[in-house]
């Protein structure tokens, strides 16, 4: 149960810093006209930001979720071995 309560409050910790920093970069290309940006990780996509014509458009990637998903991953691990540790 420890880690499974770990797990969720690591992806929500991650998922939560992930996104406010991708949206806040988000801002910023649009703010300063950048034409396309994308930021990846292989072929994972956390945000691609493209500018046709007036219209800008701004996609949230899967890179969040699995983002989330491995720090939720990561904290559950740091739980079970700190549990160990303090016996």
């Amino acid at each position: 149960m420890r880690a499974l309560r770990a797990f969720l409050l690591g992806a929500v910790a991650i998922g939560f810093v992930a996104y406010a920093t991708t949206a806040a970069t988000a801002i910023v290309a649009q703010a300063r006209d950048w034409e396309a940006f994308e930021l990846a990780v292989g072929p994972v996509v956390l945000i691609a930001v493209e500018r046709a014509g007036g219209a800008t458009a701004t996609t949230f990637g899967s890179g969040l979720l699995v983002a989330a998903a491995l720090g939720g991953v990561l904290n559950s691990l740091a739980s079970i071995v700190l549990a160990r540790r303090s016996r």
